[in-house]
């Protein structure tokens, strides 16, 4: 059972948001609670593209001179993303933004037969396509080595990506826009720096309805944004939010874009989206063939125009993520039976050779609540894989660098990361990344364990569609911008009933709903106090709790 801590914003910071914003004190506190000063309120609460910060550092203004270049001078464009969602937006992105001045422009997706990250065969490949110029989406900052390869081959190089910098990111490009290079707590997903690339080169061509052409992509930013679990804050926050209103609308109207719709459908989502259809529901899909097969086709399907051919493709992503998920429930019982209580990073090696292991991996350390990595052996003895920090607060970036020494390729975030193992490493791999997670625990003992943070203690009464209106204008919630999370003491359940395997649907005294996980035994039999979230019932439109944890009462 984890702890409860409850947030205590400072007074005058609450009254002044208050009077600023015109909300009442909790929704204030809230706003505190998230590190909203007054002055920010307004734009916290109704973000706009007008809050999106411009891309004006030199780096972006010499990649867009070198684009316009090639779209004047006729050259042939290549652009490189990723066979995740995160990849696939962000090349759809750029492709559509530099389609509107060039015909000569072609887009690739790696495969995880071959590897992640403009590996010397995708080079080789665009080369043959006679590219001129190469932009990499989503990758290319640790491809030091290929890129300079390109520069052999006479291609010159434009990087956009969003993942942490290593110590030696290319140095023969045209130019590098990570933004983590200039800010290292920069938010982007790899999708919002191709955006806002898209928009310094509508800018340096003089494009006047650039801006307004670049709007109608904020539905892929928000998709690839979300999905990537980049954090909901700043920029994220503006073109999450107006990429969601984007697709809702064109829902709405039957104008959406055509994958997105047919992605919709098969996926059964019923009324306006919000940011948890996009992370579970729309994004596995796009992800499924990418982890079994060449993720080519989830391209077309943002790509195409043909509404027909657009829930072709979406029913094949569809089927692929029930094959995804029946190979991943059996793949995780299997590496589960492998799992070391001893070590506080689980690492597992596994037989599993397709590209779920970054799934397992999540599973494995959502369930040990340890961080996780799930490896496969290859040919040359080297070992492959993914690596989750699950819910603990471990800092895997910050473990595998302390053993990057013994790896080879490898790269990623705080959360989650990509790697290889040299061959005759794996045992001083283990011994080193579980020496780091140890000694993270050690200055911060609550690492594997976070406390809950509760935003406020609130009577029962509270909750009601008039906390509901404030409430949804904080969304979207996720990384970064998590839902309030309340709690109430004395709570008593007046009657239950199970809605699926492992959730039971809990009718409160007081008329309120919960949801609550556990078997229909486990649930509490006198009174009880509760931390939850709040959302508004699809079904009804009324205020519904979703209990996170609970404590006996009394």
């Amino acid at each position: 059972m984890a702890r409860w801590r409850l947030l205590e914003p400072d007074a005058d910071v609450v009254s002044e948001l208050a009077r600023e914003a015109d909300v009442d004190l909790l929704c204030a506190r809230v706003l505190a609670n998230r590190g909203v000063a007054p002055g920010e309120a307004a734009d916290f609460l109704s973000p706009s593209l007008a809050a999106v910060g411009m891309p004006d550092e030199d780096q972006w203004n010499v990649a867009a001179e070198r684009v316009a270049k090639a779209i004047e001078g006729g050259e042939r464009i290549g652009v490189f993303g990723d066979y995740d969602t995160d990849g696939i937006t962000s090349a759809a992105v750029l492709f559509l933004a530099l389609s509107h001045y060039t015909d000569n422009v072609t887009v690739g997706l790696p495969t995880r037969q071959t590897g992640y990250g403009l590996l010397e065969p995708y080079v080789r490949d665009l080369f043959a396509e006679g590219v001129d110029l190469l932009i990499t989406a989503d990758c290319g900052i640790s491809n030091r080595t290929e890129v300079a390869l390109a520069n052999e081959l006479g291609m010159e190089v434009v990087v956009t990506d969003h993942h942490i910098p290593p110590e030696d990111p290319p140095d023969t490009a045209v130019a590098v826009l990570d933004p983590k290079l200039w800010d290292p707590e920069d938010p982007l997903a790899g999708v919002g720096v191709a955006w806002k690339f898209a928009w310094a080169v509508a800018r340096r061509l003089g494009d006047a309805g650039g801006r307004k052409r670049l709007g109608r992509l904020l539905d892929l930013v928000s998709v690839g944004t979300v999905v990537d679990i980049a954090p909901l804050v700043g920029d994220n926050r503006a073109l999450a939010r107006m990429g969601l209103k984007h697709i809702n609308r064109g829902l709405a109207a039957g104008g959406a874009r055509p994958g997105i719709e047919a992605l919709v459908k098969v996926a059964g989502v019923r009324g306006d989206l919000d940011e948890d259809d996009l992370g579970w529901r729309l994004g596995p899909r796009i992800n499924s063939i990418g982890r079994i097969k060449n993720p080519r086709p989830a391209l077309d399907l943002l790509l195409t125009d043909d509404r027909r051919e657009a829930l072709r493709i979406a029913s094949l992503l569809n089927q692929l993520n029930a094959e995804r998920q029946r190979r991943t429930r059996f793949a995780v019982e299997r590496a589960m039976a492998e799992v070391d209580p001893e070590q506080d990073f689980k690492v597992i090696v596994t037989e599993e050779t397709g590209g779920i292991a970054g799934l397992i991996a999540g599973r494995v350390a959502g369930a040990t609540g340890r961080p996780a990595a799930i490896l496969t052996r290859r040919a040359d003895d080297s070992y492959g894989g993914s690596a989750r920090a699950g819910e603990t607060d471990v800092d895997l970036y910050g473990a595998l660098y302390a053993v990057r020494h013994l790896m080879g390729e490898w790269g990623g975030h705080r959360r989650a990361a990509g790697l290889s193992v040299n061959p005759g490493n794996l045992d001083a791999f283990v011994a080193g990344v579980n020496e780091a997670v140890r000694a993270q625990s050690e200055e911060k003992p609550e690492i594997f364990v976070p406390a809950i943070e509760v935003d406020a203690e609130i009577p029962l009464r509270s909750v009601s569609n008039g906390l509901l209106d404030w409430h949804e204008m904080l969304a979207p919630f996720g990384s970064g911008n998590y839902r309030p999370i309340f709690i109430t003491e004395n709570l008593r359940i007046a009657g239950s009933r199970k809605i699926w395997e492992g959730m039971n649907l809990l009718h409160l005294e007081g008329g309120i709903k919960a949801k609550m996980a556990g078997e229909p035994e486990g649930l509490p039999s006198g009174p009880f106090d509760a931390a939850y979230t709040v959302t508004r019932s699809r079904y009804s439109g009324q205020a519904e709790l979703e209990i996170v944890d609970w404590k006996v009462g009394g």
